[in-house]
């Protein structure tokens, strides 16, 4: 007869490790399960569209190439207004001319708005400039401001001169680069010409 003393008693011993990653785990499970509980609420105000996964959303259905074949044959199914998830960002894909138009035209006012990002409060101080500002009296005032004073027909007129020198400048280069029987980079070369329209309008100074 088998005593108490002779049957093999099972131990367990937790150290802080183990604790620690119990409880990482039981976090990450709270975590997950709030997640998806709010975005399918949220689904539920949004247009129908394929389900998502967790933390990628759709991503995975988009594919390297062609992404636009895909979104359309995903509306032949969703419809023309439906709801897709690039990570944890909600995307509305509009693929009809008539749904385009009920955007652009008729609730403008609604979608012409920018939502706000911790980049854009932070390089346009608290969104202070006609990029980053919601739409409202402010943007409006800006934006006057950019057509009257900065791109007006007057106003770029008077930067004629300099846009003129800086065309000069690069045909120069290209030539001097073909006479080295050097490769002429057009890309390079009109993203300096640009680049340096705009630095000698803003600062007077040339870029590159």
């Amino acid at each position: 007869m088998a005593t108490l003393a002779s049957i093999p008693v099972a131990t367990f011993s937790w150290s802080l490790e183990g604790f620690f990653l119990l409880g990482l785990v039981g976090l990450l499970t709270i975590a997950a399960s709030i997640f998806l509980f709010s975005r399918k609420t949220f689904d539920s105000q949004l247009p129908p569209g394929p389900t998502a996964w967790p933390i990628i959303g759709n991503l995975h259905q988009l594919g390297p190439k062609n992404p636009h074949h895909i979104l359309w044959e995903m509306s032949k199914k969703y419809g023309p207004v439906m709801r897709l998830w690039l990570g944890s960002h909600p995307l509305v894909v509009v693929s009809s001319a008539q749904a385009a138009a009920e955007f652009v035209k008729v609730q403008d006012k609604a979608w012409g708005g920018r939502p706000p990002s911790i980049a854009g409060e932070i390089f346009s101080y608290n969104y202070r400039n006609v990029v980053w500002a919601p739409y409202g009296n402010y943007w409006r005032h800006v934006r006057k401001i950019c057509t009257l004073e900065l791109l007006s027909a007057k106003r770029i007129e008077t930067f004629r001169a300099p846009r003129a020198e800086e065309l000069s400048q690069m045909i120069k280069t290209m030539f001097q680069d073909g006479e080295k029987g050097e490769a002429v980079d057009l890309q390079v070369k009109l993203a300096h010409l640009s680049s340096n329209n705009i630095t000698r309008m803003l600062l007077n100074k040339r870029y590159a």
